[in-house]
């Protein structure tokens, strides 16, 4: 094998298994020009969650320049999955103070809607830096998620893609950590309704919603944004589960308030104790 190519290859391996990569003989890396001094400056730069035994599975937080992926079991949950992604962006924003592109596949946009501004403000990501891309098909979401990644205007690139199209193989996912890793920009994965699924991300997490707790006297269940973080796979080795809150005024994530806060009804005491379990009825006009 020539030197050229068997340099490239070892460059490749490094920066999916999160080394630094190999430097050719004229100082830059081969395919894409970026010099070692560029990689460096977000080598081991990592933006905290805030909570300490998160960051510390995490060696001190999310790291930059590589790939993660979030998936959520049911379509339903992909509010919850939108404003865990929405706190880690506004993060990173903050470290980098620059544009995102927002891709959408358009199987992803028909069952959740459009990114909404006021609620991104909310997170404290400004929407006038969201530049938003519809993509009809989870290929072309993919594509400009890669080019995305090529992009080092970027602060981050996230792109929303429904189940585990054909497409979003274990070679998509290895192109897209690769890309990552050499330009230096952060890519999020968000996945509808998906699947654990073999990748090379650096991390993966499963989010699902949990019940608001109070906040300023309000009553019970009018509360802060409240997640359940499963962190399903970590390079560096640790995983596991945290519920967590996003303080809006801190602007930042905390762990949540007991998760059981809301009330619910009594059960009547007129009802018999071998009733059947409530169920939701649907109720149609008699035709004719």
């Amino acid at each position: 094998m020539p030197q050229a190519d068997l340099t490239a290859l070892r460059r490749d391996i490094a920066i999916i298994e999160g080394r630094s990569p190999i430097l050719e003989g004229d100082g830059r890396l081969a395919d894409d020009g970026v010099s070692l001094a560029a990689v460096d400056r977000e080598e081991g730069a990592r933006v905290p969650f805030g909570v300490a035994a998160l960051d510390r599975k995490l060696g001190g937080g999310l790291p930059l320049g590589a790939l993660h992926e979030f998936r959520c079991e049911e379509t339903r949950a992909t509010g919850s999955l939108t404003g865990f992604a929405a706190g880690i962006l506004a993060g990173i924003v903050a470290a980098k103070r620059r544009p995102i592109l927002w891709i959408e596949e358009e199987m992803a946009l028909s069952e959740a809607g459009l990114p909404f501004g006021p609620g991104f403000a909310r997170f404290g990501l400004d929407p006038a830096k969201l530049l938003i891309v519809r993509a009809r098909r989870p290929e072309e979401a993919l594509w400009a998620f890669e080019e995305g990644l090529r992009c080092t205007g970027l602060a981050a690139v996230l792109a929303v893609i429904r189940g585990a199209p054909k497409a979003l193989d274990l070679t998509a996912s290895r192109r897209l950590a690769l890309r990552a890793g050499t330009g230096g920009v952060t890519g999020l994965l968000l996945r509808q309704a998906g699947t654990p699924e073999p990748g090379a991300a650096s991390t993966r997490w499963r989010i699902s919603s949990l019940p608001a707790g109070t906040m300023d006297g309000f009553a019970e269940g009018v509360g802060r944004p409240a997640f359940r973080a499963e962190l399903e796979k970590n390079r560096l080795g640790p995983v596991g589960s945290f519920d967590l809150e996003w303080h809006h005024d801190r602007g930042s994530f905390a762990t949540a308030a007991a998760a059981d806060s809301v009330a619910r009804p009594a059960i009547p005491s007129y009802r018999p104790a071998d009733a059947p379990p409530v169920r939701e009825v649907v109720a149609f006009r008699k035709a004719g």
